[in-house]
């Protein structure tokens, strides 16, 4: 996403648990024994914190990061390999401790630690913890994290709930979003669409008032050893660390992983004197792919990070990559260019994937987690007639002139193949999970958008704000909900009929629940420039809500957190 406003066109602001007793037991009396031998000394090996993700039916990643002495700061490869054993179990006591396995935190992992836990039970809530077995600090124990599996290929579910997060940057605010899903208790799993951390140098990208606090590195992040430094940084933050030890994460990157805008071969942020760009990205990548809990293989080696996570019967998420295939985005001036059938955002072999899990998928909703906003944002939109007509005599793409080509509106004709493809196959439960704009949204995806709502909708979309990264009032600074806001809320919900709720200035996260009839989203935000202080409430400030089928609406009673169906 672009920090420069004039950029945005104005208005961007275990075994299972069946394991035996006898084997449990046994676990548990080594666990205690070298627990009793931890050094009492003040350095703390787990100042990371703890988290897990990408569950699968009877497996999820696990993740945490060793701080093997005092000196032994991220990206500087002066830690000392160190023996880890994480365990899992049934109880937060860790009485019943159902799987356990060692792994070697080195250097090479910049001494994170990611062990795939096998053999759990699907849809079941877990425990896990890692302990220091050998040198110096031998038997200290982390923070104990929470986890669940994933629903076993079609179990029966009636519900589902998700936290949606996007753009969260240190210096322009705190992370009391994170808390708050923390502390709520009723969701299964937490989605972060993008822009987890970024790049810039200190001071360069802040908030309305400037820096709450500094990033670290203090200059723009290119190389490994900064990505690690940089991670690290946010992994300090309590809130981050509480978000992440209470629930599975899936996760996928945008741009500021990397650099501003980036595509397959730069960015915009990325200049010839700050070195190769493909080693800038291996850098960034690498970082990536050792700090966060995410099923991958090293790019080097022929991974990728688009993947599927099927939730028994009732969801199919399909987490994609809209960076590493996409061409360059075009320029304003070159709007028509976004109409060229060769102009690709997925790459065709992520097309194809995602094409063929859509096809194939029989569960009762298809989840797209999707860094970039889907939904046409065009100025002005005009009927289907006189849209064919302007277009074709001012050479502008077909779809009329949007306010931000670095979204779907900048590789318009395959986002038209993946319209044309819902429909031909009669696909008509997909919802779009999407992040970057800093603002909240709910929207229909049109079909045309000159034609809707006479050709009506292919999907809907949710968009999150930001976490903390800046909006309209903050670039501006100007008070959340101030007039030129409102105004250019009212603006685009009335040009684009399909966007059915826009906010603007607010910051915060999404909680969306799927059931087996709806899929519902609440809006939790933060007061008035509560990002600016830690530790601020949050509140519900609208839904919105899709049954399946049918397009989305405002809806105005948000999720009962103390009743879970689906548990």
């Amino acid at each position: 996403m672009n920090k420069n406003i004039s950029r945005r066109r104005a208005l961007q602001s275990g075994a299972a648990a069946t394991a035996t007793i006898a084997a449990a037991s046994a676990m548990n009396s080594t666990a205690s024994a070298e627990v009793a031998q931890a050094d009492s000394q003040d350095h703390a090996v787990f100042q990371h914190g703890v988290a897990s993700g990408d569950p699968y039916a009877t497996s999820v990643i696990l993740w945490t990061r060793v701080t093997s002495h005092p000196d032994d700061y991220a990206g500087r490869n002066r830690g000392t390999a160190t023996g880890i054993r994480w365990e899992i179990a049934t109880d937060e006591g860790f009485q019943n401790i159902v799987t356990s396995g060692q792994v070697k935190a080195t250097p090479d992992t910049d001494m994170t630690v990611k062990p795939e836990a096998t053999g759990l039970s699907p849809y079941s809530p877990y425990f896990y913890r890692f302990v220091v077995t050998d040198g110096q600090y031998k038997g200290q124990i982390s923070p104990v994290g929470s986890t669940r599996t994933a629903p076993a290929a079609g179990q029966d579910l009636s519900e589902l709930r998700f936290a949606l997060f996007s753009c969260s940057n240190w210096e322009a605010g705190y992370f009391s979003a994170y808390r708050d899903m923390a502390n709520r208790g009723d969701i299964d799993y937490a989605l972060h669409v993008g822009d987890y951390i970024y790049e810039y140098p200190r001071g360069e990208y802040t908030g309305k008032t400037g820096a709450v606090r500094g990033h670290l590195p203090p200059h723009e992040i290119v190389s490994l050893q900064d990505y690690r430094e940089r991670y690290a940084q946010y992994h300090t933050d309590a809130d981050l660390q509480a978000a992440h030890a209470t629930c599975p994460w899936i996760v996928t990157w945008d741009d500021h992983e990397i650099a501003n805008d980036t595509w397959a071969g730069g960015a915009e942020n990325h200049q010839p004197n700050e070195g190769d760009w493909s080693a800038r990205r291996a850098a960034a990548i690498q970082a990536y792919l050792e700090w966060l809990p995410i099923r991958a293989t090293p790019f080097s080696a022929g991974g990728h990070i688009y993947r599927n996570l099927s939730f028994g019967n009732l969801a199919e998420l399909n987490m994609l990559d809209l960076r590493t295939y996409r061409n360059e985005q075009v320029a304003f001036l070159g709007a028509k260019n976004t109409d060229r059938e060769d102009r690709t955002m997925l790459g065709s072999e992520q097309f194809s994937w995602l094409a063929s899990k859509l096809e194939t998928s029989h569960a009762r909703w298809n989840l797209i987690g999707n860094s970039v906003m889907m939904t046409p944002v065009l100025i002005p939109p005009l009927d289907a007639q006189t849209s064919s007509a302007v277009t074709q005599l001012l050479g502008l793409p077909q779809q009329g002139l949007a306010y931000n080509y670095d979204q779907w509106d900048g590789y318009a004709a395959e986002r038209r193949r993946l319209i044309r493809l819902l429909q031909d196959k009669g696909i008509n439960n997909t919802v779009w999970l999407t992040g970057d704009i800093h603002s909240s949204w709910a929207c229909d995806v049109p079909v045309e958008p000159g034609a809707y709502p006479r050709e009506g909708s292919a999907a809907v979309e949710i968009v999150t704000t930001s976490v903390s990264s800046s909006n309209i009032d903050d670039i501006l600074k100007l008070p959340e909900d101030n007039p030129l806001s409102h105004t250019a809320e009212f603006a685009f919900t009335e040009l684009n009929k399909y966007v059915k709720y826009l906010d603007y200035d607010s910051h915060g996260y999404t909680v969306v629940q799927f059931t087996h009839d709806y899929v519902h989203a609440d809006y939790i935000l933060l007061r008035p420039d509560g990002k600016l202080r830690p530790n601020q409430p949050l509140f519900y400030r609208t839904s919105a809500r899709a049954y399946h089928g049918k397009g989305i609406k405002k809806h105005n009673q948000p999720i009962d957190k103390a009743s879970h169906s689906g548990r």
